[in-house]
């Protein structure tokens, strides 16, 4: 509501931008003075706000921090509604994106619409059953993952043993092969025909005698 010299709103064709309106009178600004919070009201209307405040004039700068006219943002994420000072206490109360942390210390954030109902035991019950649903899913994954790795380790075991009676059974056939040659030098025979020069080999095997080559 204006005072007697104000200029009231409804008096303009087009609505006047929130710039042009003091927020003590909500009437477009007369005689417009500015304060050094960048405030701008009435000469009449501060005037007679700064005879009915507390605090003196020599206390400007405490006006400037304190000015319950000044525009401040809703803290409450989501909101972004802008708010005075001096209502910015009944705007918490209605805010529809209030959130808090439960002032007994459970942890729970709560919302306007479960505050009433919040049950700290409830909640840190459904908390703790839920928590040990989790750590059971991860031990029995832990448990198959374990399985797959002993699974795996015994195929693994097999191949070695494989491997290594395959290379034990070359191992034997190398020897016997070496063994082999060794007795057939031993038992070839170089004979040199006297009147020919020609040298002939005879190789005794067990199974048979071996013509001259």
């Amino acid at each position: 509501m204006g005072h007697k010299f104000s200029y009231e709103v409804e008096q303009f064709v087009d609505t006047p931008d929130d710039d042009l309106i003091c927020v003590i009178c909500r009437a477009v600004l007369r005689c417009p003075v500015r304060l050094k919070c960048n405030h701008v009201f009435c000469k009449e209307c501060i005037l007679q706000w700064m005879k009915r405040a507390t605090f003196r004039i020599s206390n400007e700068y405490l006006h400037i921090s304190s000015c319950p006219y000044e525009w401040q943002l809703c803290p409450h994420e989501g909101c972004g509604q802008q708010v005075l000072r001096k209502d910015a206490q009944a705007h918490d109360q209605s805010c529809s994106h209030w959130r808090q942390l439960c002032p007994m210390g459970c942890g729970t954030l709560l919302v306007r619409e479960n505050q009433a109902q919040h049950n700290c035991y409830r909640e840190l019950q459904q908390r703790y059953v839920a928590e040990r649903r989790r750590q059971r899913a991860i031990a029995a994954n832990l448990r198959r993952k374990m399985q797959r790795m002993q699974s795996r380790m015994a195929q693994i075991r097999r191949q070695i043993n494989l491997m290594c009676e395959s290379l034990e059974v070359g191992d034997l056939e190398i020897e016997e092969g070496e063994g082999t040659s060794a007795w057939t030098d031993a038992n070839a025979a170089r004979i040199v025909h006297p009147k020919m020069k020609i040298t002939c080999i005879f190789v005794y095997s067990p199974s048979c005698c071996s013509k001259p080559v």
